[in-house]
Formats: structure tokens, C-alpha cells, sequence
């Protein structure tokens, strides 16, 4: 009897990552940052600096840990990393000042954007390929379940035992759900093992075949190019993918930031205004599978151009049934079916965006071409929080930086429609 494929277990522990890495999400910090902005008051764009920071220094982490993963493989860093996040979200408890927030929660941010995303981005791509696009969709599941369960879990700890306990619990989950998962199990390809992607059967390869290939890695059972950084930016394709990756986490991260203070300043409760947030990360995780899988059978660019544009469509419709709700039933009836759509549409961009990475510039290229990408992503990252946050500080709404980020989807479409595929290197064969 064949054993089972050991990349669905790599798959299992990203998913675990991946959930852990979502506890220095925006929509986390925006549930603590009422009663802090309370206690200590520091304004709403005081407190973004914090995602702002850590999102910056991870870009330039990641350059460094890139290479790293492609030659070293997930399972010391990661391990680590979880280490180091679990130790920022507890050191929370002590909060006193504003620098020790941009201390303690920005390495924990730095380490899960610089480190924990792109570990799970590299792993999946280098144990799948013809499965890629479901592999990717379920790992990224991990995300989405996150910003899920953990905003319910802070909401009720915060009204429970306060802000304080509820940041050390939180560093506690988050160990416990994925560090010794990760040091057990994750591996840095299948061929390490002997194995093949998907788990298809080996195909022997003549030595001749291998005479360039780097003697630290072992030989692979296709033939697909490596590029080196230098290779890469050097296309076309790599600055439009780049900037691709800028606008979408320039929106999403300022939506997602204060999608909870939005809700709250227009009258919802607390506890109304978490469940929305959860819907949006619950319709999250079935985005993230069923776009995965739909990559497997269409072209990504055209689903990415459709993703993007539709969520922009129903993110207009979800912000001005907030705004303009009737009051009662039919209020709530349309902002929830709403908030799923928007969720659906957002889950599935957390898988697209590395498949289109890995399938333009290869598996074995995916750490180090991604993450040279990274401090763009990261920066974008920072900044849509922060330029939300600065625009509600001037003008006293969310008006204008809603719709400024509804536009931004739409040409971020029509990027996506430009995109073409790099021209492979020739001395990568």
C-alpha cells in the first residue's frame, strides 16, 4: 500500500503557520487598539505606525531569508520565528509607552511578514506542482481561520480580563498551535526525501543532465529554470508583478485595519462588529480553497483580474450598507451577505499571489526572487493602514480612503491583464 504524499503534511503545517502568523494581523491590533487609544491616549494613526513598522523591517527580512529557505529549507527558521513572535505578543502585557508597542508587537509583525509568510509560501511551492493551486488554497486556509477564531478569542479575553492578560494568551495560542509542529515535520523539498512533487513517481536523470546544477542541491525530476536575482529583475515581468503585489496589500491591509473601527463609529457593537469581521474571514478560508483550485483549471491572470475587480464591487456595496443601513433586520440581512462576498473574494487573493510568483520565476527561485520583492509588498503593507488612519484624523471619516482603495482593485485589474510570463534565462538549463 502506497504511503500517503508527505507534502499534505507540509500542507498541515503551514495551515497551523499560517493561522499563528495571523495574530499580528491589522484586524487583530484594531480590537486592542480602542481600549489602548483609551488608556494611554495615542491617536488611531499612532498605533498603525506599529503595523507600519514591522511590516517595513520584515520586507527587508525577508530579503536576507529568502536565500536561506531556498538553500536551508523552513524548519529551523520557522521555528524560531514562532519563538520570537510568541515572545512580542506576551511582552504586550507590559505595554507602558508607545515605543515599547512598536518594540514588542513590531518584531512579532517583522518576523510573521518577513519570515512565517514567506516560509509557507516557499515550502508549498517547492512540494507541489501540477497540485499547487490546492495545496496553496488549503495551507493559506491557515490565514484565514485566524482572523477567524482569534479576534473572537481577544474580543472575549479583553472584556473578560482585560487587554493586558489578553495580549499574553495570545502569544501563548500561537506558540502552542505551530512550534513544534514546524521543528518535527516541515522539510525543504521532496527530493530530500526521495520523493517527487505531487508525489509523482521519480524520473531518473543522466548525470550530464546535472553537471551545472549547484552541488548543495540535488537534482530535480524536471527541467524548470533557476534564476538568480540579478536574472529577474532584469524582466518585465518582474517589476509588474511587483507592483502588483504593492497595490493589492496597500488596500487590503487599510481596509482590513480599520474595517472594525468603521463598524463600531457607525453604530454596530463591539461583538456585532467581531462577527462581521469573522463572516468576512470564514467566507476567508472557502476563498482560499476554491480559488486555489480554480488556478489548477484557468488561467491565474484572468482570475486574479475577475478577483480583484469584483471585490472592488462589493466592497463600494459593503461600505454603503454600513453607511446607510435601515435600522432592524433587513440592515444586518444585507451588510452579512455582503461582508461573506467580500471575505470570498479576499481569501482567494492569499493564494494567487505567490502562485503567480512561483509560476513565473520557478520553485526553486521562490524564496529568493519573492522575497526580493517583499520590501515593496511590506511597504505598500505599511502604508495603507497608516494613509487610512492619517485621512480619518484630517477628515474625520473613512469616506475618501474607502473609495480611493475601491479604485486601486480596479487598476489593479488592469495590471493583472498586462502581465505576461518572463522570458526563461538561458543558462538556467
Amino acid at each position: 500500500m502506497q504511503k500517503p504524499f508527505y507534502g499534505w503534511i507540509i500542507v498541515g503545517v503551514s495551515f497551523l503557520v499560517g493561522f499563528t502568523e495571523s495574530g499580528v494581523f491589522q484586524n487583530i491590533l484594531s480590537i486592542f487598539m480602542k481600549p489602548m487609544v483609551e488608556e494611554f491616549g495615542w491617536s488611531r494613526a499612532s498605533v498603525t505606525g506599529a503595523i507600519a513598522l514591522g511590516s517595513l523591517c520584515g520586507g527587508f527580512l525577508s530579503m536576507a531569508v529568502g536565500p536561506l529557505l531556498d538553500r536551508h529549507g523552513p524548519r529551523m527558521l520557522t521555528f524560531w520565528g514562532i519563538l520570537l513572535l510568541s515572545l512580542g505578543l506576551g511582552a504586550m502585557t507590559f505595554v507602558a509607552r508607545i515605543w515599547q508597542l512598536y518594540l514588542f508587537f513590531g518584531i512579532g509583525r517583522m518576523v510573521a511578514v518577513g519570515l512565517l509568510s514567506l516560509a509557507v509560501s516557499v515550502s508549498i511551492a517547492n512540494w507541489f506542482d501540477r497540485l499547487r493551486g490546492r495545496a496553496m488554497g488549503i495551507a493559506k486556509i491557515g490565514e484565514r481561520l485566524g482572523s477567524a477564531l482569534l479576534p473572537l478569542m481577544v474580543q472575549f479575553l479583553i472584556l473578560a480580563l482585560g487587554w493586558r492578560m489578553a495580549w499574553g494568551a495570545l502569544g501563548a495560542v500561537v506558540f502552542l498551535m505551530s512550534g513544534v509542529p514546524a521543528l518535527l515535520f516541515l522539510r525543504r523539498r521532496p527530493e530530500d526525501m526521495g520523493l517527487s512533487p505531487d508525489g509523482a513517481s521519480r524520473v531518473p536523470i543522466a548525470k550530464e543532465a546535472c553537471a551545472s546544477s549547484n552541488p548543495a542541491d540535488d537534482p530535480l525530476p524536471d527541467a524548470e529554470p533557476v534564476w538568480t536575482r540579478a536574472q529577474a529583475v532584469h524582466t518585465r515581468a518582474f517589476w509588474i508583478l511587483t507592483l502588483l503585489s504593492s497595490l493589492i496589500p496597500f488596500m487590503q491591509a487599510g481596509i482590513n485595519f480599520h474595517m472594525y473601527p468603521f463598524l463600531t463609529d457607525q453604530g454596530f457593537s463591539p461583538t456585532s462588529a467581531v462577527w462581521i469581521l469573522t463572516t468576512v474571514a470564514v467566507f476567508g478560508m472557502a476563498g482560499s480553497a476554491v480559488w486555489g483550485v480554480l488556478t489548477e483549471r484557468y488561467g491565474i491572470r484572468n482570475l486574479m483580474a475577475v478577483n480583484v475587480v469584483g471585490n472592488g464591487l462589493i466592497f463600494i456595496l459593503l461600505y454603503w450598507a454600513v453607511l446607510y443601513r435601515p435600522d432592524g433586520v433587513w440592515g444586518i440581512g444585507v451588510v452579512f451577505p455582503l461582508a461573506a462576498l467580500h471575505g470570498l473574494f479576499h481569501g482567494g487573493r492569499n493564494p494567487m499571489l505567490p502562485l503567480l510568483w512561483a509560476g513565473f520565476f520557478g520553485r526553486r527561485s521562490m524564496g529568493s526572487v519573492f522575497s526580493l520583492a517583499n520590501p515593496f509588498y511590506f511597504t505598500a503593507n505599511a502604508i495603507g493602514p497608516v494613509f487610512a488612519g492619517f485621512c480619518f484624523d484630517i477628515f474625520g471619516s473613512y469616506a475618501f480612503p474607502f473609495y480611493f482603495f475601491a479604485v486601486v482593485f480596479f487598476i489593479s485589474g488592469a495590471i493583472t491583464l498586462r502581465m505576461r510570463p518572463p522570458r526563461i534565462p538561458d543558462d538556467s538549463l
